[in-house]
């Protein structure tokens, strides 16, 4: 599916691209995630197996035309005609988390035991942003059975500080000293 989602979404990419409007895009497909994502009954019914593809079309057509740009109307409607209604939303935040790339953006997620404040959050940003050289999007997850420390995902970068993995870590290595 990873595939699919990443052809859809570099289609718009690159319609962005020529047409020079990326920030306008963006932040058409980050207002329209919010909205399909907040009407779960929207992709329900176009993954409905009872509801004919005409209904599907005209639906799309009658909620979104006139109020999205023709290109996102184009893409939706092209998802239901192929029956990839489903990766919609997905095709949505593929294509954002592109543009966000294009721009210099990087996302960073950071688990860590307990939550943590804003002073700590800003230094890892800070830290993350002058090791990677991009603009950083934080996320947070609290994750009680981390123990205590933080790992933190950058891009297809892990770097695990957390108790947990390193008591994985000694384990593997005493593993490995056994069986030398």
């Amino acid at each position: 599916m990873a595939l699919i989602t990443t052809r859809y979404a570099t289609a718009i990419f690159d319609l962005a691209t020529e047409k020079g409007q990326m920030p306008e895009y963006q932040k058409e497909a980050e207002e329209l995630i919010k909205i399909l994502e907040n009407e779960k009954d929207f992709i329900t019914i176009l993954n409905h197996p009872s509801v004919l593809l005409e209904e599907k079309l005209t639906l799309v057509q009658n909620i979104f035309e006139g109020k999205a740009s023709d290109d996102f109307v184009g893409l939706m409607y092209l998802c239901v005609k192929k029956g990839r209604q489903n990766l919609i939303i997905e095709i949505l935040k593929t294509f954002v988390k592109m543009a966000k790339e294009q721009q210099g953006f990087m996302n960073a997620t950071v688990t860590s035991s307990i939550p943590l404040d804003e002073t700590q959050l800003a230094q890892i940003k800070t830290n993350l942003e002058n090791s990677t050289q991009k603009k950083i999007e934080l996320t947070t997850i609290v994750d009680e059975s981390l123990l205590g420390g933080m790992i933190i995902r950058v891009g297809d970068k892990v770097v695990d500080g957390s108790i947990q993995g390193q008591i994985q870590s000694l384990k593997t290595s005493l593993l490995n000293l056994r069986l030398a």
